[in-house]
């Protein structure tokens, strides 16, 4: 708790007429204080593991480049690619949540296909080694002419889809379809589920409840920033199949500067 007092004249050198004391708590300064810890932290944790990989196999590629084959040369830079791939996205998030947090998140609108963005998705989740037969999509043919911001919207699904695949369990599900106003899509897992109490802290920095390791427990609370900052929601329900469905809406309609 911080005390401070002021004397309160009525001319510069005349008599103090009252005395006006402001108690401050120092809760939100130790808060915050305690969040920039562990994000400094987490960041400090999450890129160790890929720079270690990187300077290493670049390390090895350079001292005994002609001991390996064009195969393993291969192997070892598409692991370096793969680890670079992963300091820039934990560098994207970095960027997003200092701008979320400032209210400088800028979302720079065009017309979006929600069916090919929820496919390139899939195809990259493909790519990681996720089993295509885990991951199914359901899109209505009949979605409006979306304006949205295809990086952050194709971030917004990636987090969602992720986050499924890794702390969910059997089918992943994204369905998207048309509503009065916009759109909805819906990541859905088979796995145990967030309890209800839970529902309204998911979306908080650092959260990870008892999932598996792994993660800055950032994702979400981006995935919420970017979304509220096309106009739109994002919520977390029990599935269907009895797992998690976050679900997101986002409005539809060209900008004033495309009408």
């Amino acid at each position: 708790m911080l005390v401070t007092a002021k004397y309160v004249r009525e001319q510069p050198l005349g008599p103090v007429v009252r005395l006006v004391v402001t108690l401050r708590s120092t809760g939100a300064r130790d808060r915050q204080d305690r969040e920039s810890s562990e994000l400094i932290a987490t960041v400090a944790h999450e890129l160790r593991s890929p720079l270690t990989s990187v300077k290493g196999f670049t390390a090895t590629l350079l001292a005994k480049w002609s001991r390996f084959s064009d195969d393993q040369k291969r192997l070892m830079l598409e692991t370096v690619e793969a680890d670079a791939d992963r300091i820039t996205r934990l560098i994207t998030e970095l960027l997003d949540i200092a701008r979320i947090d400032t209210g400088r998140l800028q979302v720079h609108r065009q017309v979006v296909d929600l069916q090919a963005a929820v496919r390139r998705q899939v195809v990259a989740l493909a790519a990681t080694g996720v089993p295509t037969d885990r991951l199914r999509t359901q899109v209505d043919p009949d979605l409006p002419e979306m304006w949205l911001d295809p990086d952050k919207i194709d971030q917004v699904l990636g987090n969602l889809l992720e986050n499924a695949v890794r702390h969910g369990a059997g089918t992943v599900t994204i369905a998207v379809q048309a509503i009065p106003g916009g759109a909805a899509v819906t990541v859905s897992d088979e796995g145990p589920g967030i309890p209800p109490e839970l529902a309204a802290r998911v979306f908080t920095k650092f959260w990870r409840g008892n999932r598996r390791p792994g993660g800055t427990g950032l994702g979400l609370y981006i995935a919420r920033g970017l979304v509220e900052a096309h106009g739109g929601t994002i919520e977390v329900q029990r599935a269907p199949a009895g797992g998690a469905a976050f679900r997101f809406t986002v409005p539809a309609g060209a900008p004033d500067f495309a009408r």
